[in-house]
């Protein structure tokens, strides 16, 4: 009520508090390293903004911006493969590729057991 009767408006006036440390096309380029890797650590995603600045972003102002952007602690769509599990479907070919081509002869000789009981 005071702001109206004695400077004629309502809204807040800007430039209260530190100005931010980061810019826009900044923003943008956070947003588009942690898109294309999620899983792209804070350090990562700092060394790869726009060398325009002398004074890089902090990791902590890098994490509030992401949690600006819905973009932190999002859980992954699935897990990363391991090596190990990489590795599995060449061995099934491994082992089928030799067996494609017996008969049924050879394969009355398998004995096959279910492991499961």
């Amino acid at each position: 009520m005071v702001q109206w009767i004695t400077e004629g408006r309502v809204y807040r006036r800007g430039g209260s508090g530190r100005p931010r440390n980061t810019n826009d096309r900044e923003v943008r380029a956070i947003r588009r390293v942690a898109t294309s890797a999620p899983t792209t650590s804070l350090a990562t995603i700092q060394r790869h903004l726009p060398p325009s600045r002398h004074p890089v972003p902090s990791r902590e102002t890098i994490r509030r911006r992401l949690t600006k952007l819905a973009r932190s602690r999002r859980p992954l769509r699935r897990l990363p493969l391991t090596p190990h599990i990489r590795r599995l479907p060449l061995c099934r070919l491994d082992f089928c590729r030799p067996r494609a081509t017996w008969s049924v002869t050879d394969w009355r000789r398998v004995i096959f057991s279910d492991e499961k009981c």
